[in-house]
């Protein structure tokens, strides 16, 4: 199969994640499974621990990313990023592709965090939930994901 299809097929069923319905988020990857569609082991299992009891609050997004450094690995292009963040929301993000650096602003919004960056993402408004991932470790980069429209990012703070 095509590994683009593939990869568009796996964010899809990525993008079931944040429910309370733990079965069925593991019947459609059974159903992709049985349709020959694999389905990658990301975060130590068949697909994101997008679940109630990993979810961070606002209070501790905001305790956990402003005033930190953080790095991830994209799960698609495997390259390492970085972001920045101080106290008062103000970024800077460092990775690679076509823009390589970029700077902006971030805020709570409810139990969300959002960012809007000049350069990335055409400087559009983007908001994601935060979850811890109990399976994640320091040395992958996935101790905790964003989940958005955008799809999911798998991150860390930086030691």
């Amino acid at each position: 199969m095509d590994k683009i299809l593939q990869d568009r097929i796996q964010l899809n069923l990525d993008g079931l994640e944040p429910t309370k319905d733990r079965a069925m988020v593991d019947l459609w990857a059974e159903g992709f499974r049985k349709g020959g569609i694999p389905v990658r082991a990301f975060f130590g299992g068949d697909h994101l621990p997008a679940f109630g009891e990993n979810r961070l609050t606002g209070e501790e997004i905001k305790t956990l990313l402003f005033g930190s450094r953080i790095t991830g690995i994209d799960p698609i292009s495997g390259y390492q990023w970085w972001l920045d963040r101080t106290k008062n929301g103000k970024f800077t993000w460092r990775g690679t592709g076509p823009i390589a650096s970029d700077t902006g602003n971030s805020w709570n919004e409810g139990d969300a965090i959002c960012a809007r960056y000049e350069k990335r993402f055409g400087g559009l408004e983007v908001c994601a939930t935060v979850f811890r991932n109990p399976a994640g470790t320091y040395g992958k980069k996935d101790e905790y994901f964003y989940c958005s429209d955008l799809g999911f990012s798998p991150f860390s703070l930086v030691k």
